[in-house]
């Protein structure tokens, strides 16, 4: 039988009322029974203590005054003890269950006191003791009865309970995943219009860097990018450390260098290309470079054999040749022309919006980016959702199929 989950939990509710009718109905007998043990209980120790008092102002002697105050006093506290238990409305295992601890607590408490008041009446009140028993009895072997129903046929009972349990968490992982499902079509819209923005972004981005005087301006500084890029990875192959070795044997004074020098090989080492092409910093260059020679010549380098031999060989190419020079002369000329097209206020004006389109763009991917993770994110735990509603759907066929007897699979539209 295929049934959808909306129908299942009324359906489940019929069958299992069916099935458990008989076991109801016994169950409906104890409480019935367990409600005329209390009242007759609670009328008989009530009485016993309205009788303690009346024969406590009537008794003359001190041992029978006694005794009515040691039998009063043992009705009240019995009444007391079955006042507070409350016969359920409703037959379940849980409500049977509170009953019988209710019953059995009470019998404990009631029979200490029979105990202790036997031990002081000393031949007085005999009947009354008699039926003190009888009346406790009555209201143990109710409890007994539940506590061997409930460990029996009554177990039956917590099946209910079982599947109410299991349908309310289908019911919850539905819910959840309803919210993720929506999360998840919310987000996915967020995302297509963060790329729109983006996509209309670079479009006029593209647009403006198609300007004749802005484009050229561009390609100079790509092509400073570049120079920048083969200065450091192939003039300064082997030569970074040795700077830096340079630069602490100056500052510790163990080779000597005037402080423009050294102020100039700081921020060569900081910052190569820049400071190559500055006009301030890169007249020191070809000294640095002959003063490290020096100190390779000297020993203080400390380098070994192989790595000063490419040092030797590297500083040898460069203050040897017009490589430097060249390389100089072509960056400056570049920053030169790149400055002169900035001087144009249309050409800033447009270099500057352009920079700050790209800010915007650097700012709608890193949104994107945070909203690709919270769509992951989502999709996890809609994923594991999924897998929990599934197993609960499995759990409930194979109960259905042990409690009722009957196939049943579940549809989740």
């Amino acid at each position: 039988m295929r049934l959808r989950i909306d129908e299942y939990s009324p359906w489940i509710s019929r069958e299992l009322d069916k099935t458990l009718r008989p076991t109801r109905s016994k169950a409906s007998k104890l409480v019935d029974e367990a409600a005329r043990a209390l009242d007759e209980g609670r009328s008989f120790y009530d009485g016993l203590a309205r009788k303690g008092e009346r024969d406590m102002a009537s008794k003359k002697d001190a041992a029978s005054y006694r005794a009515a105050r040691v039998i009063g006093h043992a009705g009240q506290q019995a009444a007391a003890s079955l006042r507070d238990i409350q016969i359920p409305a409703e037959v379940s295992w849980e409500s049977l269950k509170v009953l019988k601890d209710g019953l059995s607590s009470a019998s404990r408490s009631i029979r200490s006191l029979r105990d202790s008041a036997s031990r002081e009446l000393s031949g007085f009140y005999l009947l009354d003791q008699r039926s003190f028993s009888g009346t406790l009895d009555r209201v143990a072997r109710s409890a007994d009865r539940l506590s061997a129903f409930l460990d029996g046929e009554g177990a039956y009972l917590q099946r209910v309970k079982t599947m109410i349990g299991i349908i309310e968490s289908i019911e919850s992982a539905r819910r959840e995943l309803k919210q993720r499902l929506e999360e998840s079509a919310s987000l996915a819209k967020e995302q297509a219009q963060v790329q729109a923005s983006v996509k209309e972004l670079m479009g006029r981005v593209d647009e403006l860097s198609g300007k004749s005087d802005l484009h050229e301006v561009l390609e100079i500084e790509k092509e400073l990018r570049k120079e920048g890029r083969a200065f450091r990875g192939e003039t300064l192959a082997h030569l970074k450390r040795p700077l830096r070795r340079l630069g602490d044997l100056s500052q510790r004074g163990d080779f000597a260098m005037g402080s423009d020098e050294r102020a100039a090989l700081s921020r060569f080492i900081e910052s190569p290309y820049k400071s190559f092409l500055s006009h301030k910093t890169g007249q020191y260059v070809a000294s640095i470079l002959e003063n490290m020679r020096r100190a390779i010549d000297s020993g203080k380098m400390e380098f070994k054999p192989k790595k000063t031999g490419r040092v030797s060989s590297q500083l040898k190419q460069l203050t040897g040749t017009s490589h430097l020079g060249e390389k100089q002369e072509k960056g400056r000329r570049l920053l030169a022309r790149r400055r002169e097209l900035l001087h144009n206020p249309q050409v800033k004006e447009m270099y500057q919006w352009r920079k700050g389109l790209l800010l915007k763009i650097e700012e709608g991917r890193r949104q994107e980016q945070d909203v690709e993770e919270r769509m992951r994110s989502v999709a996890s735990m809609a994923d594991t959702l999924n897998r929990r509603l599934q197993e609960l759907l499995k759990l409930v066929e194979t109960k259905t199929r042990e409690y009722v007897g009957k196939e049943v699979e579940l549809e989740r539209a």
